[in-house]
């Protein structure tokens, strides 16, 4: 009798994880991205953050909208004055005609507007488990939108905050100190330049 009502348990358990699953993907029809926020990789190492709203590398004032799910794979379009692009999502399990991916993972894959397949596999983002820092803040930052002291200041990094470091940029000297600005993101998708003497690198 146990074992059946342990059984039965675990059969319920496995259900309602799906269902909440298969929930946090339809929300996608209506814009709502939360469910997959994070940073996304391609084979190249080159990383893009999808925020709740999913304006995917895509400055603020885009729009997003053609919301749908065709057999299985769920697709938006963002797009701005000028440009856009197509977003397609790919749950666990489904396959991308053509490209061999990693089924096991959510992968995201960027092509023109309204095209059905990403061209190549470099075209394919796979989500992350965890934010990939490299750097830890040693003391509160200034984080600037451009390789500046008197440029526009974005937020302001405390100390402890875990950061990844994209591209090591220009020498600088700060006070009295000599570094280099880097070019970084942190965990909630702020990206930015700050002064590499206040980062210490994180020891694996």
């Amino acid at each position: 009798m146990k074992k059946f009502t342990f059984l039965t348990l675990l059969i319920f358990l496995a259900v309602f994880l799906f269902a909440q699953t298969a929930s946090d993907y339809d929300k996608i029809l209506t814009g709502d991205f939360s469910a997959f926020v994070g940073y996304y990789v391609n084979e190249s190492n080159n990383r893009r953050f999808l925020p709740s709203d999913g304006k995917i590398s895509a400055p603020s004032n885009y729009q997003t909208g053609n919301f749908k799910k065709t057999g299985g794979v769920y697709t938006w379009d963002i797009w701005g004055s000028q440009e856009g692009s197509s977003v397609m999502l790919f749950p666990i399990g489904v396959d991308i005609r053509g490209i061999k991916t990693d089924t096991t993972r959510v992968r995201i894959c960027f092509t023109t507007l309204r095209l059905d397949t990403p061209s190549n596999s470099n075209a394919v983002y796979y989500k992350e488990s965890k934010f990939p820092a490299t750097h830890v803040v040693s003391e509160n930052l200034e984080l600037k939108n451009l390789e500046d002291l008197n440029s526009e200041t974005i937020k302001i990094l405390e100390k402890g905050t875990e950061v990844l470091v994209l591209l090591w940029r220009n020498n600088v000297i700060i006070d009295g100190n000599s570094g280099r600005w880097v070019y970084i993101c942190t965990i909630d998708g702020a990206s930015g330049y700050c002064y590499s003497g206040y980062l210490e690198e994180i020891k694996e």
